[in-house]
């Protein structure tokens, strides 16, 4: 009897007690916990909470130190998607990968040395050594987690006295996904907005996005508020971009940023590595999603409105390097008022600066759409021109459109109704769009349009009079003024595969990088028009000047004075394939229409027919100022 009360004691003692024990200590736990937060310590718990946040947040970052993803990864992703350019992304793959493997290294090594540091001093003075770094860490974290997540104040209570359960509050005192819907729907709703609900909202590194469903009305009502929902929601100026959903019309896409969503945003891509093609869409910009902004100009005329301030010029030099470094395209720079893309150098095709030389670019640029089309069935290129390295396509940078003469104005329409088909395109850029500086006809053709911070009216006239209530708020953006950037380079762009109402910032390119591009794309040998393009549009218009030939010319005499016919011919050979027929009557021809004829040259003891540079120079000058 006394041997199985043993064995049922021993049984109890090993297989029930122990649980009966954890159980006893676990509800202990539980209650003294609800004790404590009804007693009024959650400061302990929110702590913790802090805690986790910051350590968490903080391990994030030495995650992606040590993959060396935000240097490496884009522009990995960038050359793998670019063709021609296998063998540039093979190098950058084996650069990540050794910078991740001496970040290991390094990170590895540091820490293995604080664990061995920490134990050997808690050898030498004891275990609280251990408790003090412990808790020096578990502080930092805290730290770190109040920084990335402010405190919040109660929904209910504000300054003090309470207010209504279903009063809205601002987006800052939303930390979960739950929290930020209730604040969404609260500020929609106080605007006498009826909604079916908030359907999600997610975290954003800047903000928060959140997609709402109307009950009745229209998606313009709600953009309509937008500035109103700033304030209910305590956000900066322009913070909240509202975005109806094309395919729904009762759903809208509200992005509330609390920061600026391109912080930290990395300049252009280099582009000297090897030649593009224009036929592609290249990244000259970042969208609001974190998205690589994408375009492309091959048969696509643009507009690029923005005041002062706006990162118009920076937009035009962006676009003009991407150009610029395509084997199969030719830049030419227009600008009556300025420099224009002078800092990329030798990297354009062709400059004017004058209104007859403008007028005279213009006029050849729409002689040559004219041509192009005629060669089509010849070339065997189907409807479109197909642009090559021996065929480029033309792409014609215009800024201060404003400031052009009336014929240059009407060159500039005329270009953009026919140029497509002929791969020779126009990029115009002005500080405004008024009727009578940007006509309708331009704002309706162009494809691509991109605007920068400018006037409610500039939108009506370039995007339509309806594109405000869809979310078209480019009025709303500040341009930059004295040294504060406020949001230069930022953009609403309307193009294809872009027809939300999304920012975007152009991504810059150095002024210094630009200059470099330039002499090193001068020096490879920039795209020449063909020589069949040419010869159709001098059929086109008789009297139209071979201006290439005519600075071809004058460039092959570099420092002599004088040159016969033939040595200028074996000259000119060497320049471009399509001198290499020519004769002297050829010759004779491109510069006739300029006003000058080949004479008698005494080089040495000998005359020959020949020409003098200084006699072409002037003639070339008196025609150019003449057109």
């Amino acid at each position: 009897m006394s041997g199985e009360w043993f064995r049922d004691a021993r049984g109890w003692l090993v297989h029930v007690a122990p649980g009966m024990l954890v159980r006893a200590v676990w509800r202990g736990l539980l209650r003294s916990s609800r004790w404590l937060v009804m007693r009024g310590v959650p400061g302990v718990a929110r702590f913790v909470g802090l805690a986790v946040v910051g350590g968490w947040w903080l391990a994030r970052c030495l995650g992606r130190y040590l993959l060396a993803y935000r240097e490496f990864g884009p522009l990995v992703r960038e050359l793998e998607v670019e063709a021609g350019r296998a063998h540039r992304a093979k190098t950058a793959r084996e650069a990540w990968r050794r910078a991740a493997y001496r970040r290991l290294c390094l990170v590895g090594g540091a820490l293995v040395g604080l664990v061995s540091g920490l134990a050997v001093l808690g050898d030498r003075y004891g275990a609280w050594v251990s408790w003090v770094a412990w808790s020096m860490l578990v502080g930092v974290c805290a730290a770190v987690g109040r920084a990335r997540r402010p405190a919040r104040r109660r929904a209910d209570v504000v300054a003090g006295s309470v207010v209504a359960p279903n009063e809205p509050f601002p987006i800052a005192d939303a930390h979960t996904r739950g929290q930020a819907a209730e604040c969404v729907a609260r500020a929609v709703a106080a605007e006498g907005i009826e909604l079916r609900g908030v359907e999600s909202a997610r975290r954003t590194p800047w903000g928060w996005e959140a997609a709402v469903v109307l009950k009745r009305g229209t998606p313009a009502g709600l953009v309509a508020k937008v500035a109103e929902f700033e304030t209910t929601l305590d956000l900066p100026s322009g913070g909240v971009l509202a975005a109806p959903d094309r395919g729904r019309r009762a759903r809208v896409v509200l992005r509330l940023a609390e920061r600026d969503p391109f912080a930290g945003l990395a300049v252009a891509p280099d582009r000297a590595a090897g030649p593009l093609s224009i036929k592609d869409a290249h990244v000259v910009g970042s969208r609001m999603s974190g998205d690589d902004l994408r375009l492309s100009l091959y048969g696509v005329h643009a507009v690029v409105i923005g005041g002062p301030g706006a990162g118009k010029s920076q937009t035009m030099r962006t676009l003009a390097d991407v150009v610029s470094a395509c084997a199969d395209a030719v830049v030419w720079d227009l600008d009556p008022a300025g420099n224009g893309l002078e800092v990329l150098g030798g990297g354009v095709g062709r400059v004017e600066r004058e209104q007859a030389g403008i007028e005279a670019a213009l006029a050849d640029a729409v002689a040559m759409a004219q041509a192009r089309p005629k060669l089509l069935t010849r070339l065997g290129m189907g409807d479109a021109w197909d642009a090559s390295p021996e065929r480029p396509a033309v792409v014609v940078f215009c800024d201060e459109y404003p400031r052009l003469s009336d014929q240059a104005k009407a060159l500039a329409i005329d270009l953009i109704r026919i140029g497509r088909k002929a791969r020779v395109t126009l990029v115009l850029a002005a500080s405004e769009a008024t009727s009578d500086a940007l006509g309708a006809a331009v704002a309706e053709i162009a494809a691509l349009k991109i605007m920068h911070a400018c006037r409610h009216a500039d939108v009506r006239l370039v995007l339509g009079a309806n594109m405000i209530g869809e979310g078209w708020r480019p009025d709303r953006l500040n341009p930059a003024t004295g040294e504060a950037p406020e949001d230069a380079g930022v953009c609403f762009v309307h193009a294809a595969g872009s027809r939300d109402p999304i920012l975007n910032k152009i991504r810059p390119v150095p002024a210094g990088r630009a200059r470099l591009n330039g002499t090193q794309r001068a020096a490879q040998g920039l795209p020449r028009i063909d020589a069949e393009s040419l010869a159709r549009v001098q059929s086109v218009e008789p009297d139209l000047v071979d201006r290439a030939a005519v600075v071809d010319v004058l460039a092959v005499f570099g420092s002599d004075d004088r040159l016969w016919t033939d040595t200028v011919l074996s000259r000119l050979a060497t320049v471009d394939g399509r001198y290499a027929a020519w004769t002297a009557e050829d010759l004779a021809a491109v510069l006739v229409p300029v006003g000058v004829r080949p004479g008698q040259v005494k080089i040495g003891s000998r005359n020959r027919n020949g020409y003098r540079r200084a006699l072409l120079a002037d003639a070339w000058d008196v025609y150019r100022d003449g057109r």
